[in-house]
């Protein structure tokens, strides 16, 4: 039993789309990143998946139990950070959190409340409406974590924070797994996702066209190549016809960088007809692979269980 199992799920709103078919599943300890740009049906799985929305079809279990819309599966299990985190304005933000831990455990939250407050620098004696939008933030990553849940659902966990403090939250996030908690990690920031995920499933319009390990996905993506000439030679104008999925990024000099598809024996091949002094490959990542499955047609699209 995986704790978080999503099989074939469905929500459509009308004769509008939210989610279709969508499979996936995650392991205990694992951190797992959820991918797609706004409307491509993130937020409406994660609903989907805490029991706020019904689903047209398919099921999600939790820790064994199935997902029933408007009943609490497992919430005590669950730590939650939706996007759009709001809190009572006029209370304290320990006072807050005091209310929300009593939901669960309340001494265990009170020792990771202090705990967590002190490394993400946040003064709890304030009141959220005084707090900025990053302080804000942390009082939800707060919400979701003080309870020591299993599961943990973040929902772009580090919107609204410096750098500094988004390294302490993956930090944060990569302990919770450590310790035995199931992460879906929703973000924007793919970086973030390359940084603490190992796998990673992307959405496009509702369906997944991607479900693999994080390596594989960038290594699947457009290779590139930089290709510096000898001295007092010419720079070659790429055959597009003989050398088709490479195009060219970039000339300069004596440079030449491109961009393939497939294997890149055919181009060093074509090379070896001129006089090369040197060659790298720049290391392609998660954005631009991320990139190439929105810059393809829908139809071409093929996801992988």
């Amino acid at each position: 039993m995986k704790p978080l199992e999503i099989k074939s799920l469905t929500k459509r709103y009308g004769r509008d789309r939210g989610v279709e078919d969508i499979s996936f599943d995650i392991e205990q300890g694992e951190i797992f990143g959820y991918l797609g740009p706004n409307g491509a049906g993130k937020t409406t799985t994660i609903r989907c998946i805490m029991g706020l929305l019904r689903a047209s079809s398919g099921s999600i279990n939790v820790l064994g139990q199935k997902v029933k819309a408007g009943k609490a599966t497992c919430h005590k299990c669950i730590g939650y950070l939706p996007g759009d985190f709001r809190i009572w304005g006029s209370l304290k933000a320990k006072r807050s959190l005091e209310v929300l831990a009593a939901l669960g455990d309340s001494e265990i939250s009170k020792k990771n409340r202090l705990e967590l407050a002190e490394k993400l620098e946040l003064n709890l004696d304030r009141k959220v409406w005084q707090l900025s939008k990053g302080n804000r933030q942390k009082v939800g990553l707060i919400y979701a974590l003080q309870h020591e849940p299993e599961i943990l659902i973040l929902d772009e966990p580090t919107s609204g924070l410096d750098p500094l403090v988004s390294q302490v939250v993956l930090e944060i996030i990569r302990e919770a797994a450590g310790n035995g908690a199931t992460v879906l990690l929703s973000s924007h920031d793919l970086s973030e996702v390359s940084a603490v995920c190992g796998r990673a499933a992307i959405l496009r319009e509702g369906k997944l066209v991607e479900l693999a390990p994080i390596s594989t996905i960038v290594q699947e993506g457009h290779g590139q190549l930089k290709i510096w000439f000898v001295e007092g030679s010419a720079v070659p104008e790429l055959p597009a016809e003989q050398l088709p999925g490479v195009r060219e990024i970039k000339r300069k000099g004596l440079m030449l960088h491109l961009e393939y598809s497939g294997k890149v024996d055919a181009v060093l091949k074509w090379l070896g007809k001129y006089s090369v002094s040197r060659m790298s490959t720049p290391e392609t990542s998660l954005e631009d692979a991320f990139m190439q499955y929105y810059s393809k047609d829908a139809g071409q699209q093929g996801g992988r269980a």
